[in-house]
């Protein structure tokens, strides 16, 4: 099998589905990060079911994502949970997968999953520890407009 190849490098010949009605979980140090770089969180964040916050979609895109060049505006300051995608935690499951939506997904290797499931779990259990203390970067609610088979914040 090749190395992985993730095609959200910033040269995508496609649309990068991962940029796309994203509903990426935000932590508190993601949001840090992101307003250091000169961004309000009331105009990248939204929050969710449970006390979680996530990225706010633009047009069905990542507030981040520029259509028109296919990059990400923050690439090198992207949250947590995009720089381990597309392994994501499945909860009903208790185990790290591999998004089934990611074009890029077969290339990985169980061994790349198993060396990064440590730092997906622990991402898991931030989130779940910001939400519960009511400690997640707050701002505006929203429903999830389409059901998830793999969420980070869901039936916890």
């Amino acid at each position: 099998m090749t190395p992985f190849v993730c095609n959200h490098d910033g040269s995508c010949e496609e649309v990068r589905l991962c940029c796309t009605n994203t509903e990426m979980t935000l932590t508190r140090e993601d949001v840090k990060r992101i307003e250091t770089l000169g961004y309000n969180r009331k105009d990248f964040l939204v929050r969710v079911e449970g006390g979680f916050c996530e990225l706010k979609n633009v047009d069905d895109n990542c507030f981040f994502y520029e259509p028109a060049t296919k990059v990400c505006r923050i690439y090198d300051n992207r949250p947590e949970g995009c720089r381990h995608y597309p392994i994501i935690y499945n909860a009903q499951k208790r185990k790290c997968i591999i998004d089934k939506d990611c074009p890029s997904g077969e290339t990985m290797t169980r061994e790349e999953i198993r060396k990064l499931c440590h730092k997906v779990r622990r991402l898991v259990e931030t989130l779940r520890q910001e939400a519960a203390h009511g400690e997640s970067p707050l701002t505006y609610t929203r429903t999830h407009q389409r059901p998830m088979e793999v969420i980070y914040p869901q039936n916890w």
